[in-house]
């Protein structure tokens, strides 16, 4: 009975951890289509790599969702590419250049930080 606790204690760890993985390739979808959208209003070359970046998180997300999780999933996802956008809105468009500066910095560390979860990156 114990050996049987053990097991399904490491299967409810495994299913937080894929639950936590998919969430954070989530995110970077979702910061990665706003960096892509806000390329193509400013008619900005990166619009490409940002679309390739999004695509690989996108299929990373796909991959690692959990039975019933995609609309949580999908949620999380827009809630953060808005959250993301309104940065990019303000470093581009602010009237206040210290927070210009500070809104495209932290949107910068978000993607550095996505970046990291790609391999070769």
């Amino acid at each position: 009975m114990c050996a049987a606790l053990v097991v399904m204690a490491s299967g409810i760890e495994q299913a937080a951890a894929d639950s936590d993985i998919a969430f954070s390739f989530a995110e970077c979808a979702g910061r990665f289509s706003a960096e892509m959208e806000h390329a193509w209003l400013l008619n900005d070359p990166a619009a490409n790599a940002f679309e390739q970046d999004r695509a690989s998180f996108v299929s990373l997300t796909d991959a690692s969702l959990a039975p019933g999780q995609g609309r949580a999933i999908l949620s999380h996802r827009i809630e953060v590419k808005l959250a993301h956008a309104a940065l990019l809105q303000q470093s581009s468009f602010g009237t206040r250049p210290d927070r210009a500066t500070m809104a495209r910095r932290v949107a910068d560390q978000h993607l550095s930080t996505c970046r990291t979860l790609l391999l070769g990156s």
